[in-house]
């Protein structure tokens, strides 16, 4: 039994009201099911009244049927198109941190494996601690936890590796202008090894690259860190290099 038969059926024994009601409340039943009842209503005798109140309705349908389907000509809905997810950014921000903090944990643990443990020493011998000391510990302890706290997405892992490498910069594009200097120099040129040279460039290079990934906005933006932190983190870092090179510390 389909659907129209099944309507049929089933409104041959309605009442003349029910049959009424859904044709005068035809925006709340299904087309077909108006459709039937006005057609059921048209065999039966009603008063005038009735007669005049269900053609009004159904007309005032039909007219909102044929304005429906001239708007869907009209205005035809806009087929969806299912997206396909977005790969994800070779070099994303999530990705750049993770490698970035990897980085630098696996160059402080070979520095450490080839021997450069003299601060570490120095740490664990309290007859080392003087004020001055604190200046040498700092950046070195500084790299690690930063990496860190960085890798865990921290803001204040974010400002203890950006002043590490910040700092780090500025210290070996220092030391390589002094090299530099004495290398041309034709008296003093001797004492520094072109290998000393290529080894300051690429050591300056590379912390020069984390400063400039670091600071990018996409990284910043999942650190929470504005331009105005990083504009005191540099400065901080700037500074503690200008009195190190002034020997105030």
């Amino acid at each position: 039994m389909n659907l129209a038969n099944t309507f049929e059926y089933q409104y041959e024994r309605l009442d003349n009201d029910k049959l009424i009601a859904i044709v005068n409340n035809s925006r709340n039943f299904q087309p077909l099911a108006v459709e039937t009842a006005y057609l059921e209503l048209q065999r039966r005798i009603l008063s005038p009244d009735q007669l005049t109140l269900v053609n009004e309705s159904f007309n005032l349908y039909l007219k909102r049927k044929v304005e429906q389907q001239n708007n869907e000509l009209t205005n035809p809905q806009p087929k969806v198109v299912r997206k396909k997810p977005a790969k994800q950014n070779f070099l994303s921000a999530i990705r750049l941190i993770n490698t970035v903090a990897l980085t630098v944990l696996a160059v402080f643990l070979i520095s450490l494996m080839q021997g450069d443990t003299v601060i570490l020493h120095m740490i664990a011998n309290p007859h080392s601690y003087r004020p001055s000391f604190i200046f040498i510990a700092v950046p070195y302890l500084m790299l690690p936890f930063g990496a860190i706290g960085f890798g865990l997405r921290r803001q204040l892992g974010w400002i203890m590796l950006a002043w590490a490498v910040m700092y780090n910069a500025l210290q070996q594009g220092y030391f390589l202008k002094n090299d530099i200097t004495i290398k041309l120099d034709r008296h003093l040129g001797d004492s520094i090894s072109d290998d000393d040279i290529i080894k300051g460039a690429i050591v300056f290079a590379f912390y020069l690259t984390l400063t400039i990934v670091v600071c990018l906005p996409g990284i910043r933006a999942k650190m929470k860190a504005g331009m105005a932190t990083m504009f005191i983190t540099m400065i901080t870092a700037v500074g503690f290099l200008v009195l190190q090179v002034m020997k105030v510390i």
